[in-house]
């Protein structure tokens, strides 16, 4: 039984220590360019905070990441437009949200631009279907 307590005493310890000041870790919006060389993917993201973050380029094979830390009760989502092609005619609007009863830590949406969509993984698994350009 000492043993147990103890056991339960350090993972309760270790997870402590890997928290952040704030108790969690930043949630991440990510944003990857697999287009081809030469080819910008504009990204414009919004929240429902009001927090606009411009439209940002994106090179070939680079990535752009929004970080934000979710407080209490409040839920952020993340709106945000894509655009790509020779004269920015292929788009999509994409929504990144976190939709439970608490607070989400150290969550990660990256959504990769190809040629024949959007791809998004959530927390390293893969979700399907991927996003047609329109």
């Amino acid at each position: 039984m000492n043993h147990f307590i103890i056991s339960v005493l350090v993972i309760a310890m270790c997870l402590g220590l890997n928290e952040s000041k704030s108790g969690c870790f930043p949630n991440t919006v990510e944003f990857k360019n697999q287009l081809g060389p030469g080819s910008v993917l504009k990204v414009n993201c919004t929240s429902n905070t009001n927090e606009n973050k411009g439209i940002r380029d994106v090179k070939f094979n680079e990535k752009y990441q929004i970080s934000f830390n979710e407080a209490g009760k409040e839920r952020i989502v993340w709106r945000c437009h894509l655009r790509q092609g020779k004269k920015m005619e292929h788009f999509q609007e994409v929504w990144s949200l976190y939709v439970t009863a608490r607070s989400k830590c150290g969550q990660m949406r990256s959504y990769t631009a190809k040629l024949d969509g959007i791809y998004l993984v959530t927390n390293n698994q893969p979700i399907n279907p991927k996003l047609p350009w329109k």
